[in-house]
């Protein structure tokens, strides 16, 4: 029962997820380009506080995003924000689709595939909402969204694994205990 609560608990997560990223799809491209100005400004604001684009770690992180040539594009502020946002919000649309496929039937494989598929679906679905209300859609954006899906599920999946190592340790450990216990 706890289980089937933790699934349905899960479907509807994902669910009002989805509704949050149709609800910032659905803004006008004046108003999305203004929601991610603001956070420039801000990553911008801590930048003058910490500077941290002087450090050799962002020099080296910068250096192997230029290495990407889908990037090019992407050279503003802005438009790097905007393609952050993509990868993050579907890195958690992943963990919640894969959570939910793992819950549900507790098979790794099914939980792979629901984490790398439905975010896809909705990504697409995302993209073709945008064009009908005036925003530009775009191939790069699914394969965005995908690869930010498909890393919140391997993250998710690795988790599980840690888990079930962790939890085989601990039985190994109880029952060489018990085996001493009884000698």
């Amino acid at each position: 029962m706890k289980i089937k609560k933790l699934a349905i608990s899960l479907t509807v997560l994902f669910f009002l997820w989805t509704a949050v990223i149709f609800y910032f799809s659905s803004q006008p491209p004046e108003v999305s380009h203004s929601q991610s100005r603001i956070v420039v400004q801000i990553i911008g604001g801590i930048n003058n506080i910490f500077d941290f684009t002087d450090t050799g770690f962002f020099v080296k992180i910068e250096n192997v995003l230029g290495d990407f040539r889908f990037l090019d594009k992407y050279k503003t502020p802005n438009a790097l924000v905007r393609k952050s946002a993509h990868f993050g919000i579907y890195f958690i649309l992943g963990i919640i689709a894969c959570a939910f496929g793992y819950t549900y039937t507790r098979k790794i494989l099914i939980a792979f595939l629901l984490g790398g598929s439905l975010p896809v679906v909705v990504a697409v679905l995302d993209e073709y909402n945008q064009s009908q209300i005036g925003r530009t859609s775009s191939l790069t954006d699914v394969l965005i969204d995908g690869g930010g899906a498909l890393t919140g599920t391997i993250f998710w999946i690795f988790l599980i694994l840690i888990f079930k190592f962790i939890s085989f340790i601990k039985g190994r450990i109880r029952s060489k205990s018990r085996k001493k216990n009884t000698i």
